[in-house]
């Protein structure tokens, strides 16, 4: 068996930031970083965390490799988003895979969040005069 180094949290950063410079790979996009962590465990590193603690640092040293990068900036700020504690516990069922209990990623609670505002602007937005159809005298209707 290999020998293996426990990653804690309070060194996951500098863990990874030395494990590139050593292995001199390139990290351009995320896909990158997955590959990084993915050697990383095969030479026997294990990250003793939660799995989103670890996701959370990829992102940011992806970004801070390649801050130019759209993508990487969209999956940091992703991250920094201010989540209302009330939507998180109505909508805790709808965090999950149904078929295997899964969460599901955050680009699906994005999404649900974007149609929400959009279906509220709509429903805010006054109805056009054209859409309006005239009933005539309605001055007899009490």
């Amino acid at each position: 068996m290999k020998d293996f180094k426990v990653v804690q949290g309070d060194e996951l950063h500098s863990s990874i930031r030395n494990f590139i410079i050593k292995s001199e790979r390139i990290i351009g996009d995320y896909e990158d970083m997955k590959a990084l962590v993915l050697t990383m465990i095969r030479a026997g590193y294990m990250f003793n965390m939660d799995r989103d603690r670890l996701r959370d640092a990829m992102e940011d040293i992806t970004y801070m490799l390649c801050p130019d990068d759209d993508a990487n900036k969209d999956r940091v700020e992703r991250g920094l988003e201010y989540e209302d504690e009330d939507d998180e516990d109505e909508d805790d069922e709808d965090d999950y895979d149904d078929e295997r209990r899964t969460p599901k990623p955050r680009h699906d609670k994005q999404e649900k969040q974007e149609k929400q505002e959009k279906q509220e602007k709509q429903e805010k937005a006054p109805v056009p005069k054209d859409d309006i159809e005239d009933i005539g005298d309605t001055s007899n209707l009490h």
